[in-house]
């Protein structure tokens, strides 16, 4: 089963989506973005900019999306499905 996710912006503002094979993932870990002398960046509100390390088998993928948000959209994504094996057009409706 696939989940549909945005990743973080590249170097020219460009934010993509990605879909994930849930099954191929092993974690998350949250962090926080950093400078370029290793400190955390804040926004204006002086609030840390934080965003979603998605740790799969071969590979880590970065997402805005929170821990939370993606354990939810993997647990609806379940609740949806009607026990027939998944299809990656399913996830693009």
């Amino acid at each position: 089963m696939y989940i549909i996710l945005s990743q973080t912006s590249d170097r020219d503002g460009f934010q993509g989506q990605v879909a994930l094979n849930t099954t191929r993932i092993n974690g998350f870990r949250e962090v926080s973005y950093k400078d370029i002398g290793g400190n955390s960046q804040k926004d204006g509100e002086g609030y840390v900019g934080t965003y979603t390390e998605v740790l799969m088998k071969g590979a880590t993928v970065l997402v805005v999306d929170t821990i939370s948000a993606i354990l939810t959209k993997i647990k609806d994504t379940k609740a949806n499905q009607s026990g027939e094996l998944p299809m990656f057009t399913d996830v693009i409706k």
